[in-house]
């Protein structure tokens, strides 16, 4: 399950604490690349240990499979967890028309148990 955490400014690091003691086990957590993003921290399981997630309604991505820099995908509910090896190659797949715009996160915590993102 995807979980979005809307964490004012300045309450980062006791929101973290909290969360490193809390999360289910194979939870990564992420945080947004921008500050104005509504929900700036998110948890998702067996997130990717490199590049960007985006976070959007389950789209076909289905189009992205062996597009450069896609990593993979898998809808969890309501939520598309969407990986990507980097802003540019998400911001590529937005202009080709592959992928929705919207706030990237990029992982600062959290165990993995070795698994990795789903395609499809």
């Amino acid at each position: 399950m995807i979980d979005l955490f809307a964490v004012p400014p300045g309450e980062d690091e006791a929101f973290r604490a909290t969360w490193e003691a809390e999360a289910p086990p194979g939870q990564a957590l992420y945080r947004a690349l921008g500050e104005e993003a509504r929900f700036r921290f998110a948890g998702v399981p067996d997130g990717a240990e490199e590049g960007v997630l985006l976070i959007a309604a389950p789209f076909a991505f289905g189009a992205l499979e062996g597009h450069r820099g896609f990593i993979g995908a898998r809808v969890d509910g309501t939520l598309a967890a969407v990986f990507f090896s980097s802003p540019l190659m998400h911001h590529r797949a937005v202009r080709a028309g592959l992928a929705p715009a919207g706030t990237l996160y990029q992982r600062v915590g959290g165990a993995s148990r070795g698994g990795a993102p789903r395609s499809g």
